[in-house]
């Protein structure tokens, strides 16, 4: 009989699994990858199930492990299938505190069972750009003012104003749909919110509430934070670890001819890049193996310190095999990417990541999880 696999999809920062509920408006963290991932395995002859996973958007690294262990327990019991985490971003740090042996008392006996843990984008040595919103609390501040929009947006019952303002958004996106303009992430949230049914509007109150009251995580992402979090939290020796590492070419400062929302989403990710310092010397990242040093070379280049996804420095993402180096930033490989009307970007890097890399991509994490395979592909 063939074994069984579950792979556990862990998502980062806002831990949504997925907003909305018509499925031509809907934003997904993971977007198409549950189904790249089950095409794939069909077409292997692999017995797996895909299991995108919800936790609290903004809470400390504490309680989304906990999440985890909450959403796997919804179908980790149903047969003794061999488990697989798969963590973009801070996802990668949850699916390691999880499997961690100091969780060992806490955790079901079902986390036994997991067999590989693979981080994606992860911040593993944290994020100068953390620091950078924990100071004055910037970030938290910001979070919170999102909550009280949101609170006041969604909460009242008679809304001309927003009714209205939403509604000629929403034209505006189909106007430059029929023009052929790019769409762009306020597309996608302009779709969403423009006519919310009762059950998406109380499922966002809910998200957004969870944001209001906690933003724990942005301290735990610092970098002296992930130092301690790394000290404490050991590596299972029954555990295979791999890593996607992730690098954007850096942006080229450029005046935009108009002020369109692409060109705002472009200089959002160059303060992002820039606030990210890849060469911090708060980022304390020990030596590479030879072949984890290769690998990022050969796609990042001879100066790879210097490379960010726009949200987390290349060189903080390394931990166990380096499976696959992609020349994307940090959304591309969760499906967020510049390919139009199935894919579309958020961060609008510029770094022409398309589906034939974000394929590539997923079949070298499939290669290492349900595959058993451990090798280091370098990737494009």
């Amino acid at each position: 009989m063939a074994t069984q696999h579950r792979v556990y999809l862990v998502p980062g920062f806002f831990g949504f699994t997925q907003l909305g509920d018509k499925e031509t408006e809907r934003i997904a963290y993971f977007q198409n990858v549950p189904r790249l991932l089950e095409q794939r395995f069909k077409e292997r002859g692999i017995d797996a199930r895909v299991h995108p996973l919800a936790s609290s958007p903004t809470s400390g690294l504490g309680p989304r492990a906990h999440d985890v262990f909450r959403e796997m327990a919804r179908t980790a019991n149903e047969d003794d299938a061999q488990l697989h985490l798969v963590g973009h971003s801070t996802g990668g740090l949850d699916a390691r505190s999880v499997v961690s042996p100091r969780m060992a008392r806490e955790a079901p006996d079902f986390v036994k069972r997991v067999r590989s843990v693979v981080s994606i984008s992860t911040p593993h040595y944290g994020t100068p750009l953390a620091s950078f919103f924990h100071e004055g609390h910037v970030g938290k501040t910001l979070l919170r003012y999102l909550w009280l929009f949101t609170f006041f947006t969604l909460h009242r019952k008679v809304m001309p104003l927003r009714t209205a303002v939403l509604q000629a958004c929403y034209w505006l996106v189909l106007r430059s749909e029929d023009a052929k303009l790019p769409p762009t992430l306020f597309n996608q949230i302009f779709r969403l919110t423009a006519d919310l049914s009762e059950q998406e509007r109380e499922e966002l109150i809910r998200f957004f509430s969870q944001v209001g009251e906690h933003q724990e995580l942005i301290h735990d992402l610092m970098p002296a934070s992930t130092r301690a979090f790394n000290a404490r939290t050991p590596d299972r020796e029954d555990v295979r670890y791999g890593c996607v590492v992730t690098g954007a070419p850096p942006p080229r400062p450029r005046l935009p001819l108009l002020p369109t929302p692409h060109a705002l989403l472009q200089g959002i990710f160059a303060f992002l890049y820039a606030k990210s310092a890849p060469r911090s010397r708060e980022l304390q990242v020990p030596g590479f193996t030879a072949a984890q040093s290769q690998a990022l070379q050969d796609v990042l280049g001879r100066n790879f310190e210097s490379r960010s996804d726009g949200i987390v420095p290349s060189r903080s993402q390394v931990w166990g095999e380096v499976i696959h180096v992609a020349l994307g930033d940090h959304l591309d490989v969760a499906g967020h990417f510049d390919q139009p009307p199935e894919y579309i970007s958020w961060l609008s890097s510029g770094s022409h990541f398309q589906e034939p890399q974000f394929q590539a991509m997923w079949e070298r994490v499939i290669d290492f999880t349900v595959g058993g395979g451990a090798t280091v592909h370098p990737g494009t």
